[in-house]
């Protein structure tokens, strides 16, 4: 970027920074394009007959698969582990990472985020306890 660009850059932020101030969009400012910039290295900031726009790059379709995939992988893999809870209510963590396929600290953190999301529930004393499915959405 060149010192010019900087300067009328540093300008546009300081004109939006104040519009977002006067109609009370925002009630401080300060570490928010610094923040874009960090996490954004290839945001584009520009100002078109007195209108300020944004650009971000859009994920490639690759990337968007990506997530998508991960996001499968992992109801999958939660309801593998609901199916053996249901079949098993008192089953353990090591049987349970046998019959899915995952380790044991894989097991936990799914565990974890189906009870975190009101799926599950342990009810009982830690090692004696068994497993609650409160409500599954199949499909």
């Amino acid at each position: 970027m060149k010192e010019s660009e900087a300067v009328e850059l540093k300008r546009s932020l300081a004109e939006l920074k104040d519009r977002l101030r006067r109609i009370h969009t925002v009630k401080a400012y300060g570490r928010g394009m610094p923040v874009i910039l960090k996490n954004e290295p290839t945001v584009q900031f520009r100002e078109i007959a007195k209108i300020f726009i944004t650009s971000f790059d859009r994920l490639s379709y690759a990337e968007d698969a990506e997530r998508a995939t991960q996001e499968t992988t992992q109801e999958t893999t939660q309801e593998k582990i609901l199916t053996c809870i249901k079949a098993d209510p008192v089953i353990t963590r090591n049987q349970t990472s046998a019959k899915v396929g995952l380790t044991e600290d894989g097991i936990k953190y799914h565990l974890s985020k189906l009870t975190k999301s009101g799926i599950i529930r342990h009810v009982g004393p830690t090692k004696a306890g068994r497993w609650e499915v409160k409500s599954w959405k199949t499909g």
